[in-house]
């Protein structure tokens, strides 16, 4: 598989660039890089690693992120943690 980019919008003034990459050295690992945007302008970068998953579950994750609350509370604390 190759790299798959796609954006999506994750809350209103929220988007992402969202980028799965297979791990060349190892099947069923991936590395989902997440890159956010906020009311455009470049807000950060996180990434998780998905391990033992198949390709099409890891290409899900990736296209439900906003749908995964462990994700978003992750995104959150990344955003907004510091600021508390």
């Amino acid at each position: 598989m190759d790299t798959l980019n796609f954006i999506t919008q994750l809350e209103r003034n929220l988007k992402a660039h969202i980028r799965l990459n297979p791990d060349p050295q190892q099947n069923a690992n991936w590395n989902l890089e997440i890159q956010l945007f906020y009311q455009g302008h470049p807000a950060g970068r996180t990434s998780f690693n998905l391990h033992g998953y198949s390709q099409a579950e890891a290409e899900n994750i990736a296209r439900t992120v906003k749908d995964n609350h462990f994700m978003m509370r992750e995104i959150d604390e990344y955003l907004w943690g510091e600021s508390d």
